[in-house]
This record gives structure tokens, sequence and C-alpha cells, in this order.
């Protein structure tokens, strides 16, 4: 049997590098004896496998490249769209021959996907758009690939992902005409499931499932509070930062978050500054973030500026009696420590999960975030977070439960 995994993103972001890892080990669980391969945003040339599973490169990768000019990756995002369209709307003898001319990176996915017995979508929060142009390519280039796949008669299966906003009515269809022919759509949040509603996908197309993050358990790796100097018995704090705002108002979410780290490191707890994601792609380093914001302290605090491994990076979490996370998967990787948390929102995946577990008056707005907000939640946990550990100890098994449940959708699905 012939899989192959599409939309993987970087192993520098742990949170795409954790999903990928559990969909990878759970596709093996449901079919040990397939032939996995990835298709994702990493250079087969600088990284040919992820756990053990070939890597093809893809489009996306392909078209978005950053180490080439932007004259380039326009030419090839029109060169390569008008190639995909083709292959779609052709008859399917001239698709065959079109599909020749693809850029060989192109073409090694095309061709995988024809050749497949599944395609599986991996988890994420990729499937979205904004209004105008760059948003009509993205969802384009997204599902490309699935609809190859669907063109050639080979199922396409979405694990748990977040999906939206689609502003546009276009954008719209092209998700309903893509997931409407899925016999399997995960959605990780309740919000998901309105969004794709709102494409024209009926209620019993989709099916509500759990964010596969619940499902990575790698052991520890790493000492880590010999690796930060710090005491078996100091309290530790974790935070988590990442760009997302306008300068101005990235700006004082940054200074508030400064603020509240001295508060806390005030209250005698030493505070650790967390690379969730440490990638050149995009620009995306949360360490850049977390420098200027070490730099607005009065007290400094502990910066990790390596780029850690995404199984290695679990650990730290672990090590935290609460976390201030706004990277979402720092939050996921902490609540399955048993650590609290106080979540900033940058997508609906936040307060949808955090709702789910019933969390979700932990959860501030990364717009609304100021020191006296983000107190107002710190600080009582840091007092006494009884409740909040009852709380998951409550809802925290069945959701991991949950996560678990893919091998068996994946199998009744294939």
């Amino acid at each position: 049997m012939k899989i192959v995994v599409i939309n993987a993103y970087v192993r520098e972001n742990a949170g795409d590098a954790a999903l990928l890892s559990v969909c990878l080990r759970q596709i093996r669980q449901a079919f040990p004896e397939a032939d996995v391969r990835v298709a994702g945003m990493e250079d087969p040339s600088v990284h040919p496998a992820f756990e053990e599973a070939p890597n093809l490169g893809s489009i996306r990768r392909h078209v978005a490249d950053g180490t080439v000019s932007l004259a380039r990756r326009l030419v090839r995002k029109l060169w390569v769209g008008a190639i995909g369209a083709g292959l779609l709307l052709l008859p399917r003898p001239a698709a065959a021959l079109l599909r020749r001319v693809l850029p060989a990176e192109a073409r090694r996915e095309a061709d995988a996907l024809a050749g497949a017995d599944l395609v599986v979508s991996t988890g994420g929060a990729y499937v979205l758009a904004r209004p105008g142009l760059d948003g009509h390519q993205n969802v384009f280039f997204v599902l490309l690939p699935v609809l190859l796949a669907q063109r050639a008669g080979v199922p396409v299966v979405f694990a748990p992902q977040s999906y939206g906003p689609f502003p546009a009515a276009a954008q719209r269809r092209l998700v309903a005409r893509a997931l409407g022919r899925s016999p399997l759509v995960l959605a990780r949040e309740d919000v998901s499931v309105d969004q794709l509603r709102g494409c024209g996908l009926p209620a019993s197309a989709i099916v509500r499932g759990v964010d596969s993050g619940f499902a990575f358990d790698p052991p520890p790796l790493s000492d880590w509070r010999a690796r930060l100097g710090i005491g078996p018995h100091e309290r530790l704090v974790g935070v988590t930062a990442r760009r997302w705002l306008a300068p101005a108002a990235q700006d004082a979410y940054e200074r508030a978050l400064a603020e509240t780290i001295d508060a806390v490191q005030a209250t005698g707890a030493r505070v650790v500054l967390i690379p969730q994601v440490s990638t050149d792609y995009l620009g995306d380093d949360d360490r850049i973030v977390e420098r200027r914001i070490a730099a607005h302290c009065t007290g400094a605090p502990l910066l990790i500026e390596e780029s850690v491994d995404y199984r290695d990076l679990k650990g730290v979490y672990g090590e935290c009696a609460l976390l201030i996370g706004t990277r979402f998967h720092s939050v996921i990787f902490s609540l399955t420590s048993g650590v609290p948390c106080v979540a900033i929102e940058y997508e609906h995946k936040t307060r949808g999960i955090m709702a789910d577990l019933g969390l979700g008056a932990y959860v501030l707005p990364i717009a609304e975030v100021t020191h006296a907000r983000l107190w107002a939640l710190v600080a009582p946990l840091l007092r006494d977070d009884t409740g909040y550990r009852e709380q998951l100890a409550r809802r925290l098994p069945d959701y991991v439960a949950e996560a678990g449940r893919f091998p068996e959708l994946l199998r009744a699905a294939a």
C-alpha cells in the first residue's frame, strides 16, 4: 500500500513537527506494511526524510521557496498554477502529458499522488485564506494536491485540523469541492465545523476530532533543569511568544509580556522564554521576538537560544509550574504534561480547544493583551492552581484517548 502525506510543514516548527510525527505513527499503526512518503515544505536536498519517511518536497514548497527571488517565485506560481489547472481540467491523456512539463520537485509530488492508494493531509491550520489574491492562491496551492489525487481516483483523508476563514465565495466553493469528496474530514474545534458548513459541506461530512498534538508523548531526552541552570525545587514558568501583529500593536504585546514576566519573577519564580518555532522560513523565528521581550524586562529571564529538536523541546514544558503560551502547541505540550496554561489566542483553534477542555476562561486574544489583563489570569494560578489541575484531570484523559482514535478512523476510510 502506498500512502502520501501532504501539506507537511518544517521540523523547526515544533507543533507542526509533532503533528506530522503523530500522523506518521498512526498511519503505520493502521497500515504496518505501507510505503509512506511525505510531501511538505522541507527541501529534500537538506532533509531527505522525516522519521524514516522519504521526503518528496512539494508543489507548495517549490512555488514558495524562500531561497529564490520574489520574481522567480511569482513566475513559478504562474507556471505551476497554470499547469495545475490544466491537470484538473484537461482530458486524462492530455493531463498525463502535461504533468511531464512540471518542474522536477512538483512532478515528484504529482506522480506520487497519482500512484498512491491513499493520501493523508496532515493536521495543522493551513486550509484558510485572507481577502484578495494572496488568499486565493493559498487555498489553490494547499488544495491542488488534494484535487490531483482525487482526479486520479485516490481517496484523500484530512487529519484533525482547523479550517477557515474563507472570506470569498470562490474560496468556499473550492474548499467544498475538495473536502466534499473526502471520505474523512476531521475538524479539531467547533469553530472549524462552522467554517466548513459555511462552505456548503453538510454536517454529516464533517467528523469532530481532536488535535493530534494530544497524542504526542515522546520520552524525555534532556535534563532541562541542568541545561537551564536551575535547581530541582525552583519554580519555573514558561512563556512562548510570536510575531503576529502590526508593529505598534506587536510592540505593546511584547512589552505587556515583559511586564508580566517581571511580576512573575518578583514572586521568586524563574521565567524561561521558549522558542516553539525557530525557522528562517517566512522570518517566523520566535527567538527574535523573545530577545526583544527579554530586553524590556527589568530582571533577565532565561532564554533558550538554540534550535531544539521538537521531541526534546516537549520536555521543557513538563518542568514548568505554569505556561503563558501564545504558540498553541506549546499550550498542548504543557497541558499533556499536566501543566496549567494561560493561552494567548491568535487563531480560533486556541479558544475552540481550550473551551473543549473547560478552560475557556484562561484565554486572552492577542490584540487585547495588556499586563493588567494577563496578570489577572496568571496571578491566581501562581497562588493556587488546584482547581485548574482538577479540571485537567477530569477532561484531559478522554481528550487524549480521542486523539488516539485516528488509526481506527483511517482504516474505516481507506
